[in-house]
Order: structure tokens, then sequence, then C-alpha cells
């Protein structure tokens, strides 16, 4: 008997530590109020604001694995502009096939899917005008991408955004990562977009489903019905 329930509640912890995490669609993400030097180093200033985890897995290629590649995000926002950081865990970066969106880089569209800025890991470079400053920084971990977008922003209001991260290998992009699968599309479709709130300080994160708790809470309410089931036979 102790040894069923210590093997079931063991599955109910790996569950609820191994699975992925993820935002619903449409999901509202906060900035909160700061100013950075685009440097491609974290300022403490980002220290206020959540990180956004990218743990969604889209765009995978048969034939081709997905690597361990790691990402997450953070958002502050002054009277005139946005700041996005991106720190990316890669061990090996790419960037030989001609596609732009085959290398390893990170793509932020701003409002709608045609206003894009691209920033390259490799050769550190990026293209679009929906930046003034951006910086790519190639760590001993992986990247560094730090954005600037200038934005007439006000308390208490939203705008619309996308990031991806593209990640290669051997000569091209084995899969994508994101905050939720639907941004897969982002790129044609406006309407899997997140929301930007320009809060005043950080606040517990909204529009996200831990996979996690729901399976390690399931496995535990197995290991009770067990439990409740063998109790009941040895009292008949």
């Amino acid at each position: 008997m102790k040894k069923l329930i210590v093997l079931v509640l063991s599955l109910a912890m790996v569950l609820s530590f191994t699975a992925t995490v993820y935002a619903e669609p449409n999901a509202t993400w906060e900035a909160v109020k700061g100013t950075a030097a685009v440097d491609g180093v974290k300022d403490d200033a980002y220290k206020n604001a959540p990180e956004i985890k990218m743990e969604a897995v889209s765009d995978t290629v048969d034939g081709r694995e997905v690597d361990d590649t790691k990402a997450s995000f953070w958002v502050l926002y002054d009277a005139e502009a946005i700041y996005f950081f991106v720190e990316v865990q890669d061990s090996a970066l790419d960037d030989t096939n001609g596609n732009v969106w085959e290398k390893d880089s990170i793509e932020l569209r701003i409002d709608n899917k045609d206003n894009l800025v691209q920033a390259f890991a490799v050769d550190e470079t990026y293209t679009g005008s929906v930046a003034s400053e951006v910086k790519v920084l190639k760590t001993d971990k992986g990247y560094n991408v730090e954005f600037k977008v200038p934005y007439a922003t006000a308390e208490g209001s939203t705008m619309k955004f996308t990031m991806q991260v593209n990640c290669a290998k051997d000569g091209g992009r084995n899969h994508t990562l994101h905050t939720n699968p639907d941004l897969k599309d982002a790129w044609q479709n406006n309407a899997v977009f997140e929301n930007l709130l320009f809060a005043s300080a950080a606040s517990p994160k909204t529009g996200v489903v831990s996979y996690g708790l729901v399976y390690g809470a399931g496995a535990a309410l197995c290991a009770l019905g067990v439990i409740s089931l063998k109790g009941k036979r040895k009292s008949n």
C-alpha cells in the first residue's frame, strides 16, 4: 500500500515539473514603467517586469529534432518608447540558410503583421524600421536582443504585439518558440496577436495556463482515488 502511494505521488511530482506552460490565445502581458540603455545587457529596471517565457514549440519540421533552445523576455515602457529585452539560451547558433526565417533570430511585430523587426544572432544585425534602436549580443549561453520601439504609451492602455524565436540548426529552422502555439500564424494573421498592457507595476501574470499544475493535480486525485478504493476493499 505504501509503495503504491509513493509511486503515484512521485508521478504527480514529475508531471507537475516537466509539463509545458504556455499562454491562452490573445493573452495579455504586462510592461512596467522604466527606461533602459539599449546595449544587449539586462538593466536592473527589467527586474521589476514579469518574465514572459516562450515555451510553446511550433513550426516543427519532419526529420529535424527539436533542440533545447529556451527563451524569455521582459518589457518596460516610458512616455516615448517600449523596451523589449529577449534572452535566448541556444548552444549552437546557425545562419547558413539563405531564408531569413531559417536563421537563429528574433521576430518582433507591433500592432500588425507588417510592422516587423527581425534581429539575427550570428552576425548581430537586424532588419526593419519598427524599432529605433536594436542591439544583438552573443553570450556564453546563446544571445540577447534588446529593442527600443517608439510608441505613444499611456498607463492602463494596451497594444497588440507578437514575439517569435526562430531556432535553427544544421542549415535550417527546426522550430519556433512563442508564448502560445497560435502565434505561429502571426506572420499572416493579425487575429492571433497578444496584448501588452502598460501597467504601473507588475502584478500576477494573466492569460497563462500551467499544464504542469493541471496534470499534477490530476495525478494527485488519481492517487486519492486509488487509496480510497483500496480502503473500501479492505473494509469489505
